[in-house]
């Protein structure tokens, strides 16, 4: 079924969707998120040490991850997730990253998607933002609600790009934020996790 979906217009004509480039981020207002001397040399070692041959799972392994779970540490309420599978009808999707609800039980599962995040393959980010999209619509059909926002990140590592779905309307912000501005991509991501638990309300 996937394969049908070649570009985002054919997933925005099939889910009756509509698409919207609009600034849902106040870079002004991120408050920056402070860390250790550690992180920052850590970053900085993976930063000079990549090579073109493992350039996608080493940007994931040494810089996404890094980042993703510096600021899970901070939301208690959600759950982090790497390349689970997920599956509605009969499309069947694997978000790189994936950040939940904690279930009622504590039992980590996969429990109300709230925000993915997917690497641009070969830096391509209009791909990248095709599975986003895809994966959004499956997140929003898990949930059987389209009254929770899916967050959505797409990044290479050093380039970090943000979207959401919105009930039927898919925004994507048209500013990209970098991996050299630590603090305030740290920032960025703390504010989207917040959100995340914001949305367990509904």
């Amino acid at each position: 079924m996937t394969d049908k979906f070649d570009n985002i217009l054919t997933i925005l004509e099939h889910y009756h969707l509509n698409y919207e480039i609009a600034e849902f981020i106040n870079f002004d207002e991120v408050k920056l998120v402070s860390v250790m001397d550690w992180f920052k040399d850590e970053l900085d070692f993976s930063l000079k040490n990549r090579g073109e041959d493992d350039k996608e799972a080493f940007a994931a392994e040494f810089i996404v991850v890094p980042f993703l779970k510096e600021i899970w540490r901070k939301h208690s309420q959600l759950n982090l997730f790497s390349h689970v599978q997920i599956k509605t009808d009969d499309v069947v999707v694997i978000p790189d990253y994936l950040v939940t609800a904690k279930t009622p039980t504590g039992y980590k599962k996969v429990y109300k998607p709230l925000l993915l995040t997917v690497e641009a393959k070969n830096e391509n980010f209009d791909e990248g933002w095709k599975q986003a999209l895809l994966q959004s619509v499956v997140c929003q059909k898990l949930n059987d609600s389209v009254d929770i926002p899916i967050l959505s990140i797409v990044t290479t590592g050093d380039i970090w790009q943000f979207g959401k779905l919105e009930k039927n309307l898919f925004i994507r912000h048209p500013i990209s934020a970098g991996v050299q501005h630590v603090e305030e991509l740290l920032g960025i991501l703390d504010l989207f996790f917040s959100e995340c638990e914001q949305n367990l309300e509904h």
